[in-house]
């Protein structure tokens, strides 16, 4: 495996990137471990190019499915410096890491605007690291579709651990409990009222609560507030996470800035996974995330496909301007045959 600091594959500086390598030899370059193919693989997923699909099925029996974690939480609360500092414990571990740093993305060429990474340029020459950032573009929960997808890709090529970190912006940020095995909800002391910090359904997503930075002033109070929330909250509170898991997340301090803490924090991820196998959810969460990919899949094709009639069929578009019936023309198009 070749090490590939990954940008943005999107924007003008990276495109040289795709060029040397074409869709035709895409899928044997990929299976024989070229990390150039996966980036061009992982651009093919973000742009929703369909040739990408022959290459997933080519590749699904290759390699096996990552531990999937997730870290969200409000800006400013150390997650990619957490996220580095976990990268480097696993590293040291001998497992095989990718990152997924999903970013605000620019409204007009859609490309990641963080894609730089500045925190986690000490693993660009690691070969057993992949970070690429992904722009949000617009997706409920800051995880585009194409996450999912890239997920099942960076598997295939034989990664042992994908590490998800969200854009960090209000109650959006729930959607990562239904992409990750592990979900960590990242906060610091400073922050504001508890309350505030803590919205809701975090109690309902969180496996993993870390308090980071908590060298400063406060964070036993935020800890405090915590258990003090958890041990309130229902039992089986419909449409939650863990309504049916004897799981209590555990709350966790770290410096993420120095290192510290990112071992117990780690053990609590594995303690997790080892429950979620042991119960037998882990089985039921994959099936149910497929379950939400194929239907988010099926809205992509059904939007693009009432897109394409509106733009071709001019009389589609004089019929809504005059009775301004989009339900009725909508039905019309799905119920046509392709």
């Amino acid at each position: 495996m070749v090490s590939w600091w990954c940008w943005d594959t999107t924007s003008p500086y990276a495109s040289w990137a795709n060029r040397e390598l074409s869709d035709s030899d895409l899928g044997a370059r990929f299976r024989a471990g070229d990390v150039r193919a996966l980036a061009r693989a992982i651009s093919l997923v973000e742009r929703r190019d369909a040739s990408v699909r022959a290459l997933e099925e080519s590749v699904r029996a290759q390699g096996r499915a990552p531990g999937v974690v997730g870290f969200t939480g409000a800006p400013g609360t150390g997650k990619s410096t957490l996220v580095d500092g976990l990268v480097t414990l696993l590293r040291k571990q001998g497992t095989s890491v990718a990152v997924l740093a999903t970013d605000p993305n620019s409204p007009f060429t859609g490309g990641a605007i963080l894609g730089d990474r500045i925190r986690m340029q000490r693993h660009s020459l690691d070969p057993k690291v992949f970070i690429r950032s992904m722009g949000a573009r617009g997706h409920l929960g800051g995880l585009s579709l194409a996450a999912r997808e890239a997920i099942r890709l960076l598997g295939a090529f034989g990664f042992d651990e994908v590490i998800l970190e969200t854009v960090g912006v209000g109650q959006s940020e729930l959607e990562v409990a239904a992409v990750a095995d592990t979900t960590v909800v990242v906060l610091t002391p400073n922050l504001g009222d508890g309350v505030q910090m803590i919205k809701a359904g975090i109690l309902e997503i969180a496996d993993v609560f870390v308090v980071n930075k908590a060298d400063l002033d406060g964070q036993a109070r935020v800890r405090s507030e915590l258990r003090s929330m958890l041990s309130l909250a229902p039992k089986s509170a419909p449409g939650a996470r863990r309504a049916h898991e004897d799981w209590k997340p555990p709350i966790l301090a770290t410096v993420a800035a120095r290192q510290e803490g990112l071992e117990e924090l780690w053990a609590a991820v594995v303690a997790h996974r080892e429950h979620l196998e042991s119960s037998g959810r882990a089985r039921e969460l994959a099936e149910q995330r497929l379950k939400d990919e194929t239907a988010e899949v099926a809205a992509e094709i059904a939007r693009n496909r009432v897109r394409r009639a509106l733009a071709e069929d001019s009389g589609l578009a004089e019929r809504l301007l005059e009775e301004g019936t989009p339900y009725s023309t909508a039905e019309e198009i799905l119920d046509r045959r392709r």
